[in-house]
């Protein structure tokens, strides 16, 4: 469990990581993961920039949903065990279309480092608790 004084930071945290995110700044990595899916059917400027604005609208209503979940979260540990339960969402899932597979892949990259991140702050938090813990039995000690 986070100690009170990161809380906060933890909250802070949740805010930047979910953060909308806009069609100009993410460009090039819609491009990146276009190419990565090889999709390669012709796309016009004005049909590529549709699909973006598609998908940069899921996004962002994904962002907005998962920010107030882990918001609820009592801790770190919950958060990834939130995460970890909805990585797959539940039910039938559109990928009919190339801008929806983009979507899913995106959202499914997003939690994965999400994810991630989470873990490294758990581990972090636990070397934490262990320095102090031995630092309270060293002065025990003497």
């Amino acid at each position: 469990m986070p100690r009170q004084e990161s809380a906060g930071s933890l909250r802070e945290w949740v805010e930047e990581e979910t953060r909308h995110i806009d069609v100009v700044a993410s460009w090039e990595s819609l491009n990146d993961t276009y190419d990565a899916l090889r999709l390669t059917d012709p796309l016009s400027d004005t049909e590529r920039l549709e699909e973006y604005k598609w998908i940069v609208q899921q996004m962002n209503s994904f962002l907005t949903k998962v920010r107030t979940s882990l918001l609820s979260c009592k801790d770190t540990e919950a958060m990834v065990d939130m995460l970890t339960t909805t990585i797959n969402p539940k039910g039938k899932v559109e990928l009919g279309t190339r801008r929806s597979l983009v979507y899913q892949k995106l959202r499914q990259q997003w939690m994965g480092m999400t994810i991630q991140r989470l873990r490294l702050m758990l581990a972090q938090e636990a070397e934490e608790a262990k320095e102090e813990d031995d630092g309270w039995r060293d002065w025990a000690d003497a």
